[in-house]
């Protein structure tokens, strides 16, 4: 029987997932983010949805229980195709096909269980017996397998949605002087929320089959599936100002060097590395918080690929990296100076927070902004 305070918090979050997913249906979001949010909180909402039919329900337990594998199953992709369409543009809701293998063998196991008789239901889900016959057993069998299939598949795609933003964000330091606007770094609070509520899971599941469900707290996985609906609520939302991120096109060529295809001369790279050095020396324009690799482009009278290629092959850096060199050589002497704060400093020579501003200064000197300051105090004195 299930806990009265179990049943609350499972009404509770299915109360906003329903929400979430009608927020998401009728949010400003690209179609793929919107699509993919929404069978994000459906999925979790159905999850969660388990004391709810065994407490009220009871009759259709049996056939409830065997949806719940196939939404556990489509969760991982889900969660990856979201990201992936948060940080590119993705034209499609459709999923590859390797992606959709392991839920449409749920689906066939979930089948399988509906077909089977009532009593042999209520022996699997309610007593937690097996029942005679081959059918039951393989059931049963395939089930675990899947179960385990979920558990190596959820690490594998937590691992290529690791690699998703890392890509997105190496992409964004080669477009933009200032990243804090695009970075989506809630995201990452929201897998971080995943993986948690994905271990408490698993450890449930485990303590289940294995007779510690006495050191099991089943509230804490409702708690938890709440505190993730509410974050995705307040920050899913959220879309970074529109960024000139395309994915790459596919190339069955992996050793072809980057900037092959590229018909920009040497002699023209080095005209137009003189353009841009002088854009920052004569021209400052680094000064400029909204500076993009467009901007920089425009003003040196050239395309963006050929900026980003003479950069990396000219000059040897980022775009990002770049921009910040020049405004970090400008903040020493201000912050040597000690007059103005640094959050003023950064300010003046052109980040947009101070917080990228100290990891900037701390990569291109060894040390923080304050450190520096009061070193160069003692050499003074």
């Amino acid at each position: 029987m299930q806990a009265d305070g179990t049943i609350a918090l499972s009404a509770a979050c299915l109360g906003i997932a329903l929400a979430g997913a009608m927020s998401a249906v009728r949010g400003a979001q690209d179609g793929p983010a919107r699509f993919y949010l929404t069978v994000i909180f459906g999925v979790l909402g159905g999850i969660v949805s388990i004391p709810l039919v065994f407490a009220y329900v009871p009759s259709i337990y049996g056939f409830y229980l065997p949806v719940v594998l196939v939404l556990l199953l489509i969760l991982p992709p889900a969660v990856f195709y979201y990201v992936a369409a948060k940080t590119i543009e993705l034209r499609s809701t459709v999923m590859r096909r390797r992606d959709i293998v392991l839920p449409i063998v749920g689906g066939m196991v979930m089948i399988g269980y509906w077909l089977q008789p009532a009593q042999a239901k209520t022996e699997m889900f309610i007593a937690g017996e097996l029942p005679a016959g081959i059918v039951s057993s393989t059931l049963v069998l395939v089930t675990f397998i899947l179960i385990f299939c979920w558990v190596i598949s959820s690490c594998l795609y937590l691992v290529a949605t690791l690699r998703r933003l890392h890509s997105y964000r190496t992409k964004l330091r080669s477009l933009y002087s200032n990243l804090d606007d695009h970075e989506l770094r809630w995201l990452d609070w929201f897998v971080v929320s995943l993986v948690s509520l994905w271990t408490v899971t698993a450890f449930m599941f485990v303590a289940d089959n294995t007779g510690f469900e006495r050191v099991v707290v089943k509230e804490l996985l409702y708690v938890l599936t709440a505190c993730l609906l509410l974050f995705g609520m307040a920050f899913a939302p959220i879309a970074p100002p529109k960024a000139e991120i395309e994915e790459p096109a596919p190339s069955n060529d992996t050793s072809e060097p980057k900037y092959a295809r590229s018909a920009l001369t040497e002699a023209h790279a080095e005209q137009l590395a003189t353009r841009i050095r002088s854009a920052m020396t004569q021209d400052a324009l680094y000064l400029d918080p909204n500076l993009s690799l467009q901007k920089l482009s425009r003003h040196v009278g050239a395309l963006p690929n050929q900026v980003s290629q003479t950069l990396n092959e000219q000059i040897g850096s980022t775009f990002f990296d770049y921009i910040a060199h020049h405004r970090i050589e400008v903040a020493k002497p201000l912050i040597a100076e000690g007059v103005a704060n640094s959050l003023t400093v950064s300010l003046d020579v052109g980040f947009n927070s101070r917080s990228t501003f100290y990891k900037a200064f701390k990569r291109a000197t060894g040390v923080t902004p304050k450190a520096y300051r009061d070193a160069a105090a003692r050499h003074t004195t």
